[in-house]
């Protein structure tokens, strides 16, 4: 009896380090000063980030093409053949109809001088550092629920008397196979100070 125990309790630990290592918790995130917080919605003050970049299809979450360059990008596809960490949030900025997928680089690799894409679909770029209004949501994000969630966001800024300045960006920090209830999504404008 206490072999299976132990069995089972170093089956349960092996689990428990797998699952860390395989969700957000294993990946470094962007680091931001919270200014206000009011349930799902947050004002945050981010620095400046250094993002890998390309454009995307569509806003499917079906559609690959665009997290497969990067994904390239980031397993050695740049000028120095560079493996790089993994990082959280995916980011999707939707402008009228043409969307954009970023990785954020991580910080010791941004420090050091991120290598130079070996695709010309694929560009290092700096986001500015800046405010952004945010709204938090779990579960399978769709184009409709983005929209659904962009609109509440949209709302709260106005009933707040924020200032939007830029296009939405959909923030998602969960690998595809996270259940649905424990995924992270939220939606970033960029406001006014």
């Amino acid at each position: 009896m206490r072999t299976l125990i132990l069995a089972s309790a170093l089956v349960m630990s092996v689990a428990s380090v797998s699952a860390y290592k395989l969700s957000r918790l294993g990946y470094e995130s962007p680091s931001y000063v919270s200014i206000h917080q009011e349930g799902p919605f947050e004002v945050r003050d981010y620095p400046a980030l250094t993002l890998v970049s390309t454009t995307r299809d569509s806003l499917d979450p079906q559609e690959r093409t665009g997290f497969m360059r990067l994904f390239r990008y980031i397993t050695g596809g740049n000028e120095t053949d560079r493996k790089i960490a993994m990082t959280t949030p995916v980011i999707t900025t939707w402008e009228e109809s043409e969307y954009r997928m970023s990785f954020v680089v991580p910080t010791q690799v941004a420090a050091d001088g991120a290598p130079q894409p070996d695709n010309g679909a694929v560009q290092l770029e700096t986001m500015p550092a800046g405010r952004f209004a945010v709204y938090r949501f779990s579960g399978v994000w769709t184009p409709t629920r983005f929209a659904e969630a962009k609109k509440k966001l949209d709302h709260w800024i106005k009933r707040k008397g924020l200032k939007p300045l830029g296009a939405a960006q959909i923030a998602n920090y969960d690998p595809p196979f996270t259940p649905a209830m424990l995924r992270r999504n939220e939606v970033l404008v960029r406001i006014g100070e």
